[in-house]
């Protein structure tokens, strides 16, 4: 993909415009959440206990996909100027790598937290702005996925020009 480098650049800035909008509605939303206190009666707890019930872990985790995306894009602009370093070609992929699953693993999470929990109560003003993040993070993932398969395809092509060394 670099071959065609106005799309490329597109892409990773469609990247990074995703990672603030994901980055800002997800942390409006845990900002704003009020967590809940349970109190329950059992044994476990001698008795009386009150469980508080905080910010769920999912939205903290597409927050640090979003953060991510940073270091990687920036990695991938800078990589192609060095390209005569044959371990940057696996980094680079690495790096795409953890990208595509962490955003995958991100999105998924907060899809299925906020429809299986009671993280989105009445009264909670943040559900909508996890749900949005969540949307942005699959489209955060479906680009990753675009520029991980070009990565791929790049990087055997070029295993493929470069002579064994003697």
């Amino acid at each position: 993909m670099a071959e065609n480098k106005p799309i490329y650049l597109l892409v990773r800035g469609l990247q990074l415009l995703f990672a603030v909008i994901v980055m800002g509605l997800d942390g409006y939303a845990i900002h704003g959440y009020r967590g809940h206190a349970v109190d329950v009666n059992d044994p476990v707890f001698d008795g009386d206990a009150t469980l508080y019930a905080g910010v769920p872990a999912a939205w903290g985790f597409l927050m640090f996909c979003a953060v991510w995306t940073f270091p990687v894009v920036i990695f991938h602009f800078f990589e192609s100027g060095l390209a005569s370093r044959p371990l940057l070609g696996y980094v680079g992929l690495l790096s795409e790598a953890v990208a595509v699953l962490s955003w995958f693993a991100g999105f998924i999470a907060v899809a299925v937290n906020v429809g299986t929990t009671n993280s989105c109560m009445s009264g909670q003003n943040s559900c909508a702005e996890v749900k949005a993040a969540a949307a942005f993070g699959a489209f955060a993932w479906l680009l990753f996925m675009v520029t991980a398969a070009a990565a791929v395809g790049s990087f055997f092509h070029n295993r493929k020009q470069v002579p064994a060394a003697a």
